[in-house]
């Protein structure tokens, strides 16, 4: 029965939009549910956020999986974008050292069990593309159709940074009574010794963000306050973000025996379901001791050698016990799921059990995730579920722009991730 709802999901995973309306996405989204498993980070480093350093031996790592299989022609391309992630007005020749739109040649297949699928590899910069400039660049990897049609599977965000300033993260209660206990303040100072700026309140703006989640952003931050060789960023409360709670975690590394919070793996002649332990709500739980990797995922292999193509994708099946929520939606939410409230993460209430009912379908791994909660605007929270709690363990990431009177482009001069 699965089975047969993996190959709806899949008939019917081309979006209806015009080639126009998919280049003029800009953020972190997978257009198809063809593909799956996709990976965005250095090399080496598989919880990491995709930043260069320009001018360096490493890699930025792109993988996924095609859940098709057979090969299929993709390209990929890459668009220097400004600070606000629009696409800016350089020519290729200006960012990119090389050509852009090579094809992925690098690829194989499955060796498991339930399904078939390809598994796709590249790595940027390459020996046929280099970074010449630091900034914001979008990826854009598309399935060449035809000549002239491009088929969008998925963009991601890329930062290159070209280190020219030193920051230091500055973490406080916020002020505001109302968010004491709940929020955390991000506050910080940028050294600018030895890197003389002139106009800092016009030519540096700095953004930030709380576990690599884009929607989270708070951008276009100028300095507030002067101190001799520092730019000061205190906002008291503006620049703070609901804590949140630890993230919940299972580990399907292994279908060969039940982990923490797994209760039930069922091996059918088409399908592997996984059962997880039922989930309540956590809101009255102020401090949870459980280290997360702050709601990203690991795809590893415990039970077979070259994990990439012989992991096999389980039914994971997810049990939230609380009331229903009137005139709103819940989703299984994570990395895994882009951070948005995506269909095939949609939960169901089942009134008879008091519970909302859902299934994803993953490659072995260990996953970090969370609940949303959706209005009809489409705004989402994991407060309501969760929670908030000012002591909770997350990451912050910091990017600090440039662009110098008369300047054509945004240059990243500093990023940085910190932990309260």
């Amino acid at each position: 029965m699965r089975a047969i709802l993996l190959l709806l999901l899949i008939l019917g995973a081309k979006p209806g939009f015009a080639q126009s309306a998919f280049e003029a996405i800009t953020y972190d989204t997978i257009y198809s549910y063809d593909i799956a498993s996709l990976k965005c980070h250095v090399s080496g480093l598989p919880l990491s956020m995709p930043v260069y350093e320009l001018n360096t031996g490493g890699t930025i790592s792109i993988s996924y999986d095609d859940l098709r299989s057979g090969s299929h022609r993709y390209r990929y391309e890459l668009i220097h974008m400004d600070k606000d992630w629009k696409q800016d007005q350089l020519d290729e020749i200006e960012y990119i050292d090389g050509f852009n739109r090579s094809e992925i040649r690098d690829y194989t297949y499955s060796t498991n069990r339930n399904i078939d699928y390809t598994h796709y590899t590249f790595y940027l910069p390459n020996n046929d593309l280099r970074f010449k400039i630091s900034g914001n660049y979008l990826l854009r990897v598309y399935e060449e159709i035809k000549r002239g049609h491009r088929d969008y599977i998925f963009t991601r965000r890329i930062l290159v940074v070209d280190p020219k300033v030193r920051l230091h993260a500055l973490f406080a209660r916020p002020t505001d009574a109302l968010k004491y206990r709940t929020h955390q303040e991000v506050d910080f100072e940028i050294s600018i010794k030895g890197f003389p700026i002139y106009n800092p309140r016009e030519e540096v703006t700095c953004a930030v963000m709380q576990n690599g989640r884009w929607s989270t952003l708070i951008s276009d931050l100028k300095q507030n306050r002067d101190k001799t060789e520092y730019l000061v960023f205190d906002y008291f409360d503006k620049v703070s973000f609901p804590a949140g709670k630890e993230f919940r975690i299972f580990d399907i590394r292994s279908l060969l025996y039940r982990s923490r919070f797994v209760t039930k793996i069922t091996d059918t002649k088409d399908d592997v379901i996984v059962t997880l332990r039922e989930d309540k709500e956590r809101g009255p739980i102020n401090f949870i001791d459980e280290r997360d990797a702050n709601g990203n995922y690991l795809l590893e292999n415990k039970d077979f050698p070259d994990g990439n193509r012989s992991s096999e994708y389980a039914w994971v099946d997810f049990t939230l016990n609380c009331p229903e929520f009137t005139n709103h939606k819940v989703y299984i939410m994570g990395a895994f799921a882009d951070w948005q409230c995506k269909e095939p993460y949609l939960m169901k209430y089942d009134a008879a059990s008091g519970a909302y009912l859902g299934s994803a379908y993953l490659k072995q791994g260990y996953y970090n995730y969370t609940y949303a909660v959706q209005d009809r605007s489409g705004a989402f929270t994991f407060s309501p579920i969760d929670g908030d709690w000012y002591e909770t363990e997350n990451e912050y990431q910091i990017m600090v722009y440039y662009r110098p009177f008369g300047g054509r482009y945004d240059q990243l001069i500093a990023f940085q991730t910190s932990i309260p």
